[in-house]
């Protein structure tokens, strides 16, 4: 296999398992009640609820992004075609960039302690795999 292919799956793997932990949370992470300086049930059920859903949804994108990264990478970018390294790249960035952007935003501004080092190594992983893929390797 190529460094690339190897690039690509450990960043798939990660967005896969990021979007099953927040899909299937009950509540918010603890960070987030950190940035927030409250507790769980200091939240009205409302608001609970809304924070809830935007944090299953954030959850299930997540998981519907990497099922489309590791499809690209088991079937086209096995078979050679060119188009599919480019895509899975582009795909992984469009959702990782932004949101490795609004956590450290987070992290900067509030009291919360997100999980920056773990987007920076996602996206490290699909930008080096991108030069990776297009050198070759």
């Amino acid at each position: 296999m190529t460094v690339s292919f190897w690039l690509f799956l450990l960043a798939t793997l990660a967005t896969l398992l990021i979007g099953a932990v927040y899909a299937t949370r009950k509540t918010v992470m603890p960070y987030h009640l950190d940035a927030l300086e409250t507790s769980w049930a200091e939240i009205d059920p409302k608001t609970q609820f809304m924070l809830k859903a935007l944090l299953n949804g954030g959850g299930y994108f997540g998981l519907s992004t990497g099922v489309s990264m590791l499809i690209l990478l088991s079937i086209p970018f096995r078979n050679g075609e060119v188009w599919a390294g480019f895509a899975i790249g582009a795909i992984g960035l469009i959702g990782a960039f932004p949101l490795g952007l609004i956590v450290r935003h987070v992290k900067k501004n509030t009291a919360g302690n997100p999980p920056l080092m773990v987007m920076v190594v996602i996206n490290a992983l699909l930008v080096f795999g991108l030069i990776a893929f297009a050198l070759g390797f």
